[in-house]
């Protein structure tokens, strides 16, 4: 196959949450273009501002010092990740104790 197969689009629009399956809107990032979930009810007390462009995606960008309020059409919305009532998943730690016994050697010095 010459070329590489097409990337999935981002989870957009009305969803679920997969850890708690609460009802969550997807937006995609101003910053890094991934997806992120927010709670669909609009909270004064949020600090995401989200809206939706003229292609229906739905966009998301963190307030900042620089640019604190919404904008234009933009309103505010809670991160679904600070009201989320599934825990996280556990990661498991590497063990603490991790001796090392040597250093694989360059090829020069062989």
């Amino acid at each position: 196959m010459p070329y590489p197969t097409a990337r999935p689009a981002a989870p957009n629009g009305p969803g679920h949450c997969p850890r708690c399956l609460a009802e969550v809107l997807w937006c995609i990032t101003a910053a890094n273009r991934v997806p992120f979930a927010v709670n669909p009810q609009r909270d004064d007390n949020g600090n995401q501002a989200v809206r939706q462009d003229h292609t229906g995606r739905w966009l998301t960008r963190q307030l900042t010092r620089e640019r604190p309020t919404p904008e234009n059409d933009e309103h505010l919305h809670m991160p679904h990740l600070k009201t989320c009532t599934a825990p996280p998943p556990k990661t498991p730690r590497p063990p603490a104790s991790r001796s090392r016994h040597g250093v694989r050697p360059v090829r020069w010095q062989r």
